[in-house]
C-alpha cells in the first residue's frame, strides 16, 4: 500500500518526473519531434511562401529589370561586403540606409512626383491643391501593394510611375558611390563600374516591391508591411498585435511552470551544492600541479583565440572612427568600414570557437587515456584553424576592397552574408577542421558512451560540440544565386542555430563541468541540470528561430512560433538563475576551506567570469532579448541600435565571459603558480565588463531609443537616413561609447592579452597519468544516485 501511494506521489511531484533518469529518454523523444516538425514548417513555409524572383517588365512588354539583374545585384551587394555597411529587410549592419527600407520610400516619392508631374501637365497651375496631393498619395499606396505578378508568364508588370522611380532610385544609388559631393555618399572609388550600380538597384528594387506587394490572397505584404512607412501604406498587421499578447501570456505560463517544479524541488530538501569533498573552487589537478598528456598543447589554442579577440576589438576601434574622426583620424581609406566590420563579426565567432576547441580538448584527458595519434590529430585541427583564420584576414580585405573579383571573389575572398564572411573556400577547411575537432571528442570520450552514461557530463560534451558543428553545415545552403528570402533561411539556420542554442547549450554544459571539477556541485546533480536545461533550450530556441524570419518573407504562421517560443527561451536562462545567490556566497566558503588549509588555491578569478555569464544570461540574453522579440517591437525597432545593445550583451556578455571563464580555468592549471596573475585578471574581468555596459547604456541602448522614436514619427527610412546616423546625436553618444571603449581596451583586453601570451614560455610539464585512475573515476561518477529523495 505504501509502495503505491509513494508511486502516486512520484507521478504527481512534476519535478520527480523530470529528474528520474527513467523518463530521460521519453522527454528527449518528445523535445526532437516537436522541434524537428516546428523546423520542417519553417523550412516548408520558406520554400512555399517565397516571394517570386522574375522579370519585371513594363505594359508594353519590354524587359525593364531581368531576374538575371537582380541576382548579379545580390552578388555585387554579397562579395563587396555592402551587408556589413546596410542591411536588407533589416539584416546586416546599421552604419548606412537599410536599402529596402531606403528604396521603398524613395521608390513612394519618386511615385508621387511623377503624378504631380503628369496632372501640372494637364493643368494651368504649378500648385496642387491638398485634395490632389492627397488623391496622388492613396493612388501610390494603393499601386505599390498592388501585386502585379503574374504566376502564369512568371512575371511582374511595372507601370509607368513605377518604372520612372527605377530610374531615379538608379540615380541616387550611382551618385551614392561615384559622386563625391554627395551629402549620402558611400565611399569613393568603392564600386564605380555602371554595370554593378545598375544590378544594385535592381535588386534594391526587388527587395522594396516584396516589402510592399500584398501578398496573394492578403492584404497585407510579403513582408507583414515591414519596414513601418506610413507614406508607403505600410502599417503593423492584425497578426502582429495578436501573437505578441499571445507570446506575453505564454511566457507568464511558462514561468509559472518553471516556479512550480523549482518549487518542488526545493521542497524536496536537495541542496545541489552539496557534492564537494572538502574543497570549494578548486581541482585535484590544480592543487597537485598535476597536467596530463595533451593538455599543455592546447595553450596554443587560447593564443590564437586571445589574438583574435585584439584583431575583433581592433577592427571595431576602426569601425567607430567612421562614425566619428578624433583628430581627423580616418582608416577608412586603408580599412574600408565594411571590411573593419566584417573582422568585428567574424573574429568574433571565431575567438570563441578557439577557446572552444581548447578547453574540450584540455577536458578529456581527465576523462580516459589520450589515445594513440591524438597529439597529431591536435597540431592537425590547429594548422587549419591558423589557415582559415589567415584566410579570412587577407580574403575579405581582397574580395570586398575589389582586388579579388569574380569567382575567385567568392572562394578566396568573402562570401560577404553577415557573420559568415569569409571566402567560401576558407568556410569548407573550416567545417573539415571542425568535423576534426568532433572526431578529437569522440575518441577522448567513447568510454563514457555507454547507455549507462549516455546523459553525463562527457557525453554531453560529445554532444553540445556534435550539434554545433552539425549546424554549420546549413552554411553550404546559402548560395548568392538563391531567392534572399531562401538563402537568408539558411544563413539563420546557422547563426542562430550558434547563438541560441548550440552556443547556449554548449555554455550550459561548460559551466556544468567546471562547477564540477571545481567541487561546487553533485556530477548527479550537473547531469539534471544539463538535460532539463537543454532540452529546455532546444524546445524554446530551435522552433524560436522563428523570431529572425519575421519580416523577411515569410507567412503569418512564421511570426505565430516565432512569437511564443522566442519569448519562453528566456525560460531555461531563469532555471540557471534561480540559485545565483547561493552561487555567489561560494567565494567566501572557498577562502574559509583555504584558511582551514583543506586547499590551496581558490580560483576566484575563473569564478568571476563564470558568475558574469549568469548575470548576462538574464539581462543580456534574457531581458534585452525577449522585449525585442515581441513581434510589435520588433516591428518597429528591427534594424536600428537595440538589436546591436542586444547583440553586444548577449555576445561578449554570454558567449565572451564563458570563453574566458574556460580559457582562464585550463591556463591556470597549464601556467606555473608562480606566472599566475590574480590581481591582473580581476582588474581585467572588471574592465571588460563594466566597458561592455558602459558602451551599451552611454551609446547603444539610447542611440536605439532614438532611433526606435525616429522610426516612430516618421518610418525605418528616416531612423537609417545619412541624416540621423550622421547627426549630432549620433556623433555625440558615440563619443560617449569611447569611454566604455576605452576601459573595455585599456583596462581589460590590453593587459589580457598580455598575459597570456607573455606566459607561453612558462608551462608546467605534462606527466603520466596514474595506473586505472580513469577506471576510478569513471565508477565514481557512475555511482550517483539517479534521483533525489
Amino acid at each position: 500500500m505504501s509502495s503505491k501511494l509513494n508511486d502516486k506521489l512520484r507521478f504527481k511531484n512534476l519535478s520527480l518526473i523530470l529528474l528520474n533518469k527513467k523518463f530521460w529518454f521519453t522527454h528527449f523523444l518528445i523535445v526532437t519531434i516537436i522541434s524537428v516538425a516546428g523546423l520542417i514548417y519553417l523550412g516548408q513555409a520558406t520554400y512555399s511562401g517565397a516571394p517570386p524572383l522574375v522579370h519585371f517588365k513594363s505594359s508594353t512588354g519590354e524587359t525593364v529589370i531581368s531576374r538575371q539583374l537582380i541576382n548579379a545585384g545580390e552578388r555585387v551587394f554579397h562579395l563587396r561586403g555592402l551587408m556589413s555597411y546596410g542591411s536588407f529587410w533589416g539584416d546586416g549592419a546599421e552604419r548606412g540606409p537599410d536599402f529596402t527600407a531606403d528604396a521603398l520610400h524613395r521608390m513612394t516619392v519618386s511615385m508621387r512626383s511623377f503624378y504631380a508631374g503628369e496632372l501640372k501637365a494637364q493643368g494651368t497651375t504649378q500648385d496642387l491643391g491638398q485634395y490632389d496631393q492627397d488623391a496622388i498619395a492613396a493612388r501610390v499606396r494603393r499601386e505599390v501593394h498592388t501585386n502585379t505578378w503574374d504566376e502564369s508568364s512568371d512575371t511582374i508588370l511595372l507601370n509607368e510611375a513605377q518604372i520612372f522611380a527605377l530610374e531615379e532610385l538608379n540615380r541616387h544609388y550611382t551618385r551614392m558611390f561615384t559622386d563625391p559631393h554627395y551629402p549620402e555618399l558611400f565611399q569613393i572609388g568603392y564600386i564605380t563600374e555602371p554595370k554593378d550600380i545598375q544590378a544594385l538597384t535592381a535588386f534594391f528594387y526587388w527587395g522594396a516591391w516584396v516589402a510592399a506587394a500584398n501578398r496573394p490572397g492578403e492584404d497585407y505584404s510579403y513582408t507583414h508591411n515591414w519596414p513601418y512607412d506610413p507614406d508607403a501604406g505600410n502599417t503593423p498587421t492584425t497578426a502582429t498585435f495578436i501573437w505578441s499578447a499571445m507570446s506575453i501570456l505564454g511566457l507568464f505560463l511558462g514561468i509559472g511552470i518553471v516556479l512550480y517544479v523549482y518549487g518542488q524541488m526545493k521542497s524536496m530538501h536537495y541542496d545541489p551544492f552539496n557534492g564537494n569533498t572538502g574543497t570549494s573552487l578548486t581541482t585535484h589537478d590544480l592543487e597537485n600541479n598535476y597536467i596530463r598528456p595533451t593538455q599543455r598543447g592546447t595553450y596554443k589554442f587560447f593564443a590564437l583565440a586571445i589574438v583574435l579577440f585584439a584583431l575583433q576589438v581592433l577592427a571595431g576601434i576602426i569601425g567607430a572612427t567612421d562614425f566619428v574622426r578624433p583628430f581627423g583620424l580616418f582608416l577608412g581609406d586603408i580599412i574600408p568600414f565594411t571590411v573593419a566590420r566584417s573582422y568585428h563579426t567574424l573574429f568574433q565567432i571565431f575567438w570563441f570557437f578557439m577557446c572552444w576547441v581548447g578547453y574540450t580538448i584540455f577536458f578529456l584527458p581527465r576523462l580516459s587515456e589520450a589515445p594513440r595519434g591524438q597529439t597529431f590529430l591536435i597540431n592537425l585541427l590547429f594548422t587549419l584553424c591558423i589557415i582559415v583564420g589567415a584566410g579570412a584576414l587577407v580574403g575579405i580585405y581582397l574580395g570586398q576592397t575589389g582586388i579579388l573579383t569574380g569567382d575567385m571573389a567568392y572562394w578566396l575572398g568573402s562570401q560577404g552574408w553577415e557573420f559568415m564572411e569569409f571566402g567560401r573556400l576558407f568556410q569548407i577547411i573550416l567545417l573539415v577542421a571542425f568535423t576534426l575537432w568532433i572526431f578529437i571528442i569522440y575518441r577522448g570520450v567513447k568510454p563514457w558512451l555507454t547507455r549507462k552514461n549516455m546523459w553525463s557530463i562527457p557525453a554531453w560534451l560529445l554532444y553540445g560540440s556534435g550539434v554545433m558543428v552539425f549546424f554549420l553545415f546549413f552554411g553550404l545552403l546559402v548560395t548568392p544565386e538563391t531567392n534572399f528570402a531562401v538563402a537568408d533561411y539558411w544563413r539563420w539556420m546557422v547563426v542562430h542555430m550558434w547563438v541560441e542554442v548550440t552556443f547556449e547549450v554548449f555554455t550550459t554544459v561548460i559551466v556544468a563541468y567546471i562547477l564540477v571539477q571545481m567541487n561546487l556541485i553533485t556530477r548527479a546533480m550537473a547531469e539534471r541540470v544539463v538535460f532539463l536545461a537543454v532540452m529546455l533550450f532546444f524546445i524554446t530556441a530551435t522552433v524560436g528561430i522563428a523570431h529572425n524570419f519575421y519580416w523577411i518573407a515569410k507567412p503569418t504562421g512564421v511570426i505565430a512560433f516565432g512569437s511564443v517560443f522566442s519569448t519562453l527561451q528566456v525560460l531555461p536562462l531563469l532555471l540557471l538563475t534561480l540559485d545565483a545567490w547561493r552561487m555567489r556566497q561560494e567565494k567566501t566558503r572557498a577562502n574559509t576551506l583555504r584558511d582551514q588549509g583543506k586547499q590551496t588555491i581558490v580560483m576566484d578569478e575563473v569564478w568571476l567570469f563564470i558568475l558574469a555569464v549568469n548575470f548576462w544570461n538574464v539581462f543580456g540574453a534574457g531581458v534585452f532579448g525577449s522585449v525585442i522579440n515581441l513581434p510589435i517591437v520588433n516591428y518597429y525597432e528591427h534594424a536600428t541600435y537595440l538589436t546591436g545593445n542586444h547583440a553586444h550583451a548577449a555576445m561578449f556578455g554570454v558567449k565572451g565571459n564563458i570563453a574566458l571563464a574556460g580559457l582562464l580555468f585550463c591556463c591556470q592549471h597549464i601556467f606555473e603558480k608562480s606566472s599566475w596573475n590574480a590581481k591582473l585578471i580581476r582588474r581585467s574581468f572588471w574592465s571588460l565588463n563594466i566597458g561592455v555596459a558602459m558602451m551599451m547604456f552611454l551609446d547603444l541602448f539610447p542611440v536605439g531609443v532614438y532611433q526606435l522614436v525616429d522610426v516612430l514619427q516618421n518610418g525605418l527610412w528616416h531612423a537609417r537616413s545619412y541624416e540621423i546616423v550622421q547627426g549630432d546625436v549620433f556623433k555625440t553618444l558615440t563619443y560617449f561609447r569611447s569611454l566604455g571603449g576605452a576601459v573595455f581596451v585599456i583596462g581589460g583586453v590590453i593587459p589580457l592579452v598580455w598575459f597570456i601570451l607573455s606566459r607561453g614560455r612558462r608551462l608546467v610539464r605534462e606527466v603520466q597519468i596514474e595506473p586505472n585512475s580513469h577506471t576510478d573515476y569513471e565508477k565514481d561518477w557512475a555511482a550517483q544516485e539517479d534521483a533525489p529523495h
